[in-house]
């Protein structure tokens, strides 16, 4: 067992290097869910792979310092 939270907010997965990159879309008008997906799926697919290495890299930053805060707050 491990001896820190199981879950941390301050690795929650809203916090990824992901979520800011799709404010790209913001203020564009959608009607249907079909259309959000289209949207996200090609913004997605044209990243290139260093932007997830990237992403993954400043996980493992977060995830090594939670424990050495006890799972307390996490400032960026």
């Amino acid at each position: 067992m491990s001896d820190h939270p199981a879950y941390s907010p301050d690795l929650a997965t809203s916090d990824f290097h992901l979520f800011p990159e799709l404010n790209c879309l913001g203020g564009q008008g959608f009607q249907k869910n079909e259309e959000i997906q289209t949207n996200v799926k090609a913004h997605l697919a044209s990243l290139t792979e260093t932007f997830f290495e990237e992403g993954i890299g400043n996980l493992v930053h977060w995830y090594d310092i939670c424990p050495i805060l006890q799972g307390g707050y996490v400032e960026k």
